[in-house]
């Protein structure tokens, strides 16, 4: 299926690296097109937003909360993506925006130290930082007697699906579902032959910036640790339903598939969700290109089925037990 013709034009407008990155030069070249992703219509409305920061390891972490106009079903802690390199909180706005109102959930995205300067753990220990308070506020939040998700798009649903494989091992709470765009979940030299890597077919995601861009994040750290490669995980059981999110010319796409396969095998519920006709990072877009903005709708009506689907699941589990 032939890339949207819309979303085409966008994206041969986009500086789109392919070849060595300067990714200070980058995110200044870069930091001036966040407001046009709001698209011609400005900024979903949402109710109030408020920017905050919290204490992490390596010093305070921006979050941003963003509320829903009606009474909230939920939360959920949304990580950007950028390569682990670039982004930040302007630039997963539109999406938090979006899913702070179709969700009807209280979104709160979290920044995070970016390599290559701060490589690997650093970006994970803030997102993990930010995610153990949002599970420790959800009381004020969306509510704790709702669902509490945690999700991210590529670099960020690499992040995301990392903090719910350390929190199931070193926590006494988790998220209670991940949703998943387009995550990188696996690091090893083997995933450079994953059919997809090797199509290289994605025209917004080089597969030639990979050894930068991976490298500058994992600096000199085993890249088979889970935190880093979710897939390389020994075990999935006892993880948080997922909905996973790819793209048929994805570069990532057939690690996340695997990945919530694996997902699936372990008996983990898991609704893996594809799309030919879209690129890599395509929610963002979705204020500009009708076929993103149709294709995000369907990714949450997936993902609310999902919710409704493991909620009366536990109901049934708590009815059995009483009897």
């Amino acid at each position: 299926m032939a890339i949207d013709p819309i979303l085409q034009q966008i994206l041969d407008q986009l500086p789109i690296p392919s070849g060595e990155i300067d990714f200070a030069a980058m995110r200044i070249e870069t930091a001036p097109m966040a407001p046009l992703f709001h698209g011609p219509q400005g900024p979903i409305q949402v109710g109030p937003v408020e920017n905050s920061e919290i204490s992490g390891a390596g010093g305070s972490v921006p979050i941003r909360i963003f509320r829903p106009a009606s009474t909230p079903r939920g939360t959920l802690h949304l990580l950007h993506g950028g390569g682990w390199s670039v982004g930040g909180l302007d630039f997963i706005e539109p999406l938090a925006r979006r899913l702070t109102r179709d969700l009807s959930m209280v979104v709160v995205t979290s920044g995070y130290r970016l390599a290559p300067e701060h490589p690997f753990p650093a970006g994970f220990e803030d997102a993990l930082t930010a995610a153990r308070w949002v599970l420790d506020h959800v009381g004020e939040l969306g509510g704790a007697a709702h669902p509490v998700i945690i999700g991210g798009e590529s670099a960020g649903g690499n992040l995301a699906a990392a903090i719910a494989l350390d929190m199931r091992d070193t926590a006494n709470k988790n998220f209670d579902a991940q949703l998943l765009f387009f995550p990188a979940v696996d690091f090893r030299a083997q995933a450079d032959d994953y059919p997809s890597r090797l199509a290289n077919a994605d025209p917004s995601l080089r597969t030639e910036t990979f050894p930068q861009i991976m490298g500058g994040y994992c600096g000199g750290h085993d890249r088979a640790d889970p935190r880093i490669s979710p897939l390389a995980a020994e075990r999935l059981d006892n993880l948080p339903p997922a909905v996973v999110v790819v793209l048929t010319v994805d570069p990532l796409r057939d690690e996340a598939v695997a990945y919530a396969n694996r997902l699936r095998q372990a008996d983990v519920p898991v609704e893996l969700v594809e799309f030919g006709h879209l690129t890599h990072g395509f929610p963002n877009l979705s204020a500009l290109v009708p076929a993103a903005a149709e294709a995000t709708a369907a990714v949450v009506d997936r993902f609310e089925a999902l919710l409704a689907r493991v909620a009366a699941k536990a109901s049934a589990a708590e009815r059995i037990e009483g009897v």
